[in-house]
């Protein structure tokens, strides 16, 4: 009997060394994915939310079909300079920015209604510094009086959490759907704060 028994426990051993090896190489492949397909952020305009040398992980399969607030990477400018904005305009809706006691107040009337929210940010007025130009001109930058906008229908209106700090649509204007790469609402590095990433923002009814 002893010869089969051995038999018996050197494949019950080759079983458990291949299942490790296949469970090392998927974690290896998963890590690997996770890295390739990722954003490393740079600079600080989604201060507090994310910060410079965070990295995100790109969800490219909700690329066509992103939601208000969700973090997303964009192509912007002619030299198509990546960026990480939070989207807080849909095709179709009425966007305005105005200004009470230094803080912004961004307005948004929704595609096909006829209700005006403010978007509440709390992260706005803790980041709130220069850059407070109202806005809209006709293709979504800053301008000099508030004025509402409509944003286009294969196009975005995005702004970035740290308000006074940020270069967004209020400097490039709206960012067409292609130039969208992704959304990034996971952070995988730095591991300490490994998770979703917090989406503070909402819309309020105007009272």
């Amino acid at each position: 009997m002893e010869p089969p028994l051995r038999t018996e426990r050197g494949s019950a051993g080759h079983v458990v060394g291949w299942t490790a090896l296949v469970a090392f190489l998927l974690a290896l492949l998963t890590i690997i994915a996770a890295l390739a397909f990722s954003v490393h952020v740079k600079g600080h305009s989604m201060e507090p939310t994310v910060h410079q040398g965070d990295r995100l992980l790109v969800q490219f399969w909700k690329r066509g079909d992103p939601r208000r607030f969700d973090l997303v990477e964009a192509q912007v400018g002619v030299a198509k300079t990546p960026v990480v904005k939070r989207i807080v305009g849909l095709p179709g809706d009425t966007v305005a920015v105005t200004f009470a006691k230094g803080e912004p107040v961004v307005t948004v009337t929704p595609a096909g209604s006829d209700t005006t929210y403010v978007v509440e940010n709390p992260r706005w007025t803790e980041q709130v510094g220069d850059r407070i130009a109202p806005c809209c001109n006709a293709d979504g930058t800053a301008g000099t009086a508030p004025t509402e906008v409509v944003v286009p229908a294969d196009s975005y209106w995005l702004l970035g959490d740290n308000w006074g700090g940020s270069d967004d649509s209020r400097t490039y204007g709206f960012v067409k759907k292609a130039d969208v790469g992704g959304v990034l609402n996971l952070r995988i590095q730095p591991l300490s704060r490994f998770g979703t990433v917090p989406n503070p923002a909402r819309l309020v009814a105007q009272n």
